[in-house]
């Protein structure tokens, strides 16, 4: 399948780690860096959604479309939906939202999620991998999804879901897993139409509460297909500490 774009967002201003767009990746800067990685999928366009001339100049001589953005976006998700207005992309157009801070995006995962959306016939498509330690069970910076015998989703949250209970009481001390915990990959498949959607849509208390954007679909009544993967992503990059990871993964690779 290659009738579908990616939409590559990308804010130069981030609170953690400024000019992250422009971070060395192993002598690369991280936007082109994740560009590079989307090439390889079978997308018919990769578009970067950017909002500074620094991070457009530094994507020269690749086969990826600039679009331009305002500096007021507030998410990745508002970015996206403002290149579909400026480039007049159809409401039917396929857009897979791959974030700028993953340079270790796996192109397979994109095919995947792309795929899926289609299969599935819900609103939106994403991925998840299996939990296998505790600690991360726990971590709120792991976002857990639970889903159906169909494979979509019931609820995502930063909680432990779903809840061992008689086994999670003792918290992260607990010595092992009981059931099926899955952590949710943060990359996401819909039609550029369900994208200006979900910009028009207020945002629910429960996406506030949970600070995840997929809630304010699911809020809405649309419905979220999960794929499973048995090759998780390494994380992507929000610190200083992650961008040291990154390159020693990639200094090791190459």
């Amino acid at each position: 399948m290659s009738n579908y774009i990616v939409a590559i967002p990308a804010r130069y201003a981030s609170t953690r780690l400024p000019g992250k767009p422009l971070a060395d990746i192993n002598g690369v800067p991280m936007i082109r860096r994740v560009c590079e990685q989307a090439l390889r999928s079978k997308a018919q366009q990769i578009v970067a959604c950017v909002d500074d001339e620094r991070v457009s100049a530094v994507l020269e001589g690749i086969a990826a479309t600039v679009c331009m953005t305002s500096k007021e976006c507030k998410c990745g998700t508002d970015r996206i939906a403002e290149m579909i207005k400026l480039r007049q992309i159809s409401e039917d157009t396929i857009v897979v939202n791959v974030q700028g801070d993953e340079p270790l995006i796996n192109p397979q995962h994109i095919d995947q999620v792309a795929e899926l959306l289609v299969s599935s016939g819900c609103d939106m498509a994403t991925l998840c991998s299996k939990i296998d330690n505790i600690q991360d069970v726990f971590d709120p910076n792991c976002v857990k999804v639970v889903f159906d015998k169909q494979g979509r989703a019931l609820y995502f949250s930063r909680a432990p879901i779903p809840f061992e209970r008689g086994n999670f009481d003792k918290g992260a001390k607990t010595e092992s897993l009981q059931f099926p915990h899955y952590h949710h990959i943060g990359i996401y498949a819909y039609k550029a139409g369900t994208v200006l959607k979900y910009t028009s849509m207020a945002q629910p208390e429960i996406e506030r509460c949970e600070s995840l954007e997929q809630l304010r679909l699911m809020y809405n009544g649309m419905s979220i297909a999960v794929g499973v993967t048995e090759t998780p992503p390494e994380t992507g990059v929000d610190t200083q500490a992650d961008l040291m990871r990154v390159n020693a993964i990639l200094k090791h690779q190459e």
